[in-house]
């Protein structure tokens, strides 16, 4: 998927407000951005109230049942929830899936930031775009089948995540969960800014979630030799050795531009295009298509009008894998970087700081692209060097950010791109 802002393109959709929790404490753009500029690496270990590590990790060895690491971007808080505030008893709220909640603060939030009395949205077709994977609450509820109870099967129902926020501020427009794995946020937002050129809703909530509460996705993707040894999501370096899991959410709502203009709200930023495609068949269902991840690039720009010289970075998928890493700068440059006559394209990786939220690492790639455009500098990537010697960076026209650049001045338009993969090939 191929995201841009900062537009003023008729066929464009504003975002207008916007509600997060990232590792690290973040809670706001304003604090994504220090920890940016600061180059604070948010990776640490699994808090022991998740699972008891102990059994289930051994970072020595490769073993059967075992996760060889217990690193990840973990949240600060994931039990607090004010479930007075949205009416929900708390049986109810003792039943529902923090990742459930953690919609509900968020996009509450989201409306706050967009200066929305909820209240004026109740009855309209608002619709509500939601990408989650993770079902291990559900896991667990299910193991111990006596503590369930009447709330139990809404409380633990991906459909419901999306559904739960129309029903609270009682939105009548399209509500659904969207899985495409690690692309599941950013089709999300695609999809709403769809549902919104359709005409068939006037304002969109879009985001993702992903909690991690217990071993399972570790051991899993451990025994897949996905995750990294070294705790460290080193995209474009020759030491990647995997992704690091984090968990995390974000909401925003989007209007189309000439509303958003209209109604004199403040604006984040602008999507003047987005698209989305599937690798199709690959040598491996988890193996990515350069070719795929080409064709859908050049697609979206090409369609958004926007020329290669006039996107100032892209935020990179970026998991940090050997396979992942190269498919994706050999897109990027034959797309975007080959094309350019102002020197080579800067990309980066949000996920070098905070890990991999999984579905909702679009939704932290999308606002470090915002904050790339409020600030107007490029933080570095961390973990970059020695640079992956299998990618021909000079040859493709791309340059890994590895330190803080301010944008390049000049008038003209300026855009930033977000890629997000599901390694499913969506």
């Amino acid at each position: 998927m191929g995201l841009t802002g900062d537009s003023c393109a008729a066929d464009a959709f504003a975002i207008v407000g916007l509600g997060c929790r990232l590792p690290g404490g973040i809670v706001d753009l304003a604090g994504l951005w220090e920890a940016l500029e600061a180059g604070r690496d948010l990776v640490g270990t699994v808090p022991e109230d998740r699972f008891d590590a102990g059994r289930f990790v051994d970072t020595e060895m490769a073993r059967a049942g075992k996760s060889y690491t217990a690193r990840g971007g973990f949240l600060t808080d994931i039990a607090g929830f004010d479930a007075d505030y949205f009416g929900i008893s708390p049986r109810e709220a003792a039943q529902m899936d923090p990742q459930h909640r953690l919609l509900l603060e968020t996009a509450a939030e989201a409306l706050d930031d967009a200066g929305i009395d909820p209240a004026t949205l109740a009855g309209s077709d608002t619709c509500v775009f939601v990408g989650i994977s993770d079902f291990s609450y559900a896991g667990l509820q299910m193991s111990r089948g006596r503590y369930m109870n009447a709330y139990s099967m809404a409380g633990f129902a991906h459909s419901i995540a999306a559904n739960r926020l129309s029903h609270f501020f009682d939105l009548r427009g399209p509500s659904m969960a969207v899985d495409t794995a690690c692309s599941s946020s950013l089709v999300a937002v695609e999809r709403a800014c769809r549902e919104l050129a359709s005409g068939g809703s006037r304002v969109a909530l879009a985001g993702g979630v992903n909690v991690l509460l217990n071993p399972g996705g570790f051991v899993g993707f451990s025994q897949a030799s996905m995750l990294s040894r070294r705790g460290r999501c080193a995209a474009f370096s020759a030491d990647a050795d995997g992704f690091v899991r984090a968990e995390g959410a974000g909401v925003v709502v989007l209007k189309p531009l000439g509303d958003a203009v209209a109604d004199g709200d403040r604006i984040h930023g602008v999507i003047a295009g987005a698209a989305s495609n599937c690798d199709g068949r690959t040598m491996g269902l988890a193996l990515p298509s350069t070719e795929a991840q080409e064709e859908l690039l050049r697609q979206v720009y090409e369609r958004a009008g926007i020329a290669p010289d006039e996107v100032v970075y892209v935020e990179a998928h970026g998991t940090g894998t050997q396979a992942g890493d190269p498919a994706e700068c050999t897109a990027l440059g034959r797309a975007l970087g080959a094309g350019r006559t102002v020197g080579p394209l800067p990309i980066g990786s949000v996920k070098s700081n905070v890990g991999h939220l999984e579905p909702a690492s679009g939704m932290a790639g999308l606002f470090k692209a915002l904050a790339v455009l409020r600030y107007g500098t490029i933080p570095a990537s961390l973990h970059l060097e020695p640079l992956n010697p299998g990618i021909d960076f000079a040859g493709l026209g791309l340059e890994p950010v590895d330190r803080a650049r301010p944008l390049v001045p000049g008038q003209g338009r300026r855009f930033v791109g977000v890629n997000s993969f599901g390694f499913g090939g969506a």
